[in-house]
């Protein structure tokens, strides 16, 4: 496939709108424009690198980014390529040797250039080292885009000193209050919009934040079985890509969902299986590293440090997350309660580094490391209850089912303020 095919905006501006992802996103039902495009750095030079879980449209927020420069630079300034084509950095390294010679003959000053998937390419982040340190990127703005892969192997660190005014941007699942501004933006999560939003929230504990669940389930009312085998695949993608066991792993994800939201060790899952905990240990952090589960270690509330000799918690990043690991292991899903506990950590984990605590016989479900503030998710188990004080945490909120009191608030309300 030749660069021109991937970049039918040479042709005329207009073009845009024959891409293939843009006209998917044009004619999703429901489609939603990233906040995080904006925070793409496009002021030269520049080496941003956007990362996070597969499926959760990253490809989408490039051409969408790629759609506005059009008005603003030549089209032939705009470069994208998808390197699932590519197998190493040489022939990276070739494929941006002929970008850059059709910028000389266009006398092209600043380029920008968008790699796609580019985790998929052996070493490729020597073609990019060869590049900067060569000049043959000084004026231009360079965007890669990942898998979870990307984070892995740590190759963003290999860049000191060479990423110019370049960020990092994570792209997670929709939370609560951008599914609310996709599906229904006149809702404020005020008084009277309140049975509105309890009607999305169950929706959303259904689909999650990821593009093909939500469009599946609001085009054919389910979610379909190729969208949860894509995402099946991708778990599977990138436990190989690190060379990590995949029958493995699927155990350690069958006792993950046994034990989702109660306190488990390395060791515990390692006596399970009947492995090292060191090998447990490994594949807990993989997991988190490819945005899969929020792990919560032990806060001491006094010190406002975390043991991690103790226990910890585990929690799915997404509630559609459960449900495809539930498939693919065949372990039943969580009762709801387990599930909005992990919602609310998850999403709490978004803006403040979280844990959980005890306070004496007590455990607080969550705690923000930020402010010290305490959650008890106790939806639909006994949500009256009075919040407790100790060490440093000097509030505990409770989120309840449906009872609104001073530090009480229902999930669904509770999720729809919280801005992330």
């Amino acid at each position: 496939m030749s660069i021109d095919e991937f970049n039918p905006w040479w042709r005329g501006r207009e073009h845009i709108y024959e891409d293939p992802d843009v006209v998917r996103w044009l004619n999703a039902r429901i489609k939603w424009v990233p906040k995080e495009v904006n925070a793409v750095s496009l002021r030269p030079f520049s080496l941003n690198f956007i990362y996070g879980p597969r499926q959760v449209g990253k490809t989408t927020m490039i051409k969408l980014i790629i759609k506005n420069l059009l008005n603003e630079v030549k089209p032939e300034a705009i470069f994208y390529y998808s390197c699932d084509l590519l197998t190493d950095y040489e022939e990276l390294i070739d494929i941006l040797r002929r970008y850059l010679r059709i910028k000389e003959e266009r006398g092209i000053e600043t380029s920008y250039i968008f790699l796609d998937e580019v985790t998929y390419v052996n070493d490729w982040f020597r073609a990019i080292k060869y590049g900067i340190d060569r000049g043959l990127f000084k004026n231009d703005v360079i965007t890669i885009t990942g898998s979870t892969s990307i984070a892995l192997r740590g190759n963003i660190e290999t860049f000191p000193g060479r990423r110019g005014f370049g960020v990092d941007v994570t792209l997670l699942p929709l939370s609560f209050q951008s599914y609310i501004k996709a599906l229904r933006p006149e809702i404020s999560a005020e008084p009277g919009w309140y049975e509105e939003i309890r009607d999305l929230f169950e929706k959303y504990l259904v689909t999650g934040g990821f593009p093909l669940s939500i469009n599946s389930y609001f085009n054919l009312g389910t979610i379909t079985s190729d969208v949860y085998k894509s995402y099946i695949d991708w778990v599977i993608y990138d436990v190989k890509r690190v060379d990590k066991d995949e029958r493995l792993l699927k155990e350690i994800l069958s006792v993950l969902l046994e034990k989702a939201g109660s306190r488990i060790s390395y060791n515990s899952i390692a006596k399970d299986l009947g492995i090292s905990h060191r090998t447990v240990s490994e594949y807990i952090n993989l997991l988190s590293r490819m945005f899969l589960i929020t792990v919560l270690n032990y806060v001491d509330v006094n010190t406002g440090s975390k043991d991690y000799r103790k226990l910890m918690k585990i929690h799915f990043i997404d509630p559609f997350i459960y449900r495809v690991i539930s498939l693919w292991t065949g372990v039943k899903v969580p009762d709801e309660p387990i599930i909005i506990e992990g919602v609310v950590a998850s999403h709490l984990a978004r803006i403040s580094d979280v844990g959980y605590t005890t306070v004496g016989n007590r455990e607080i479900d969550i705690i923000t490391l930020s402010d010290f503030t305490g959650y008890e998710v106790k939806y639909g188990r006994g949500s009256e209850r009075p919040g407790v004080r100790a060490g440093r945490m000097k509030r505990v909120i409770t989120i309840s089912k449906d009872v609104e009191d001073v530090d009480v608030t229902p999930a669904h309300i509770f999720l729809s303020r919280l801005n992330v």
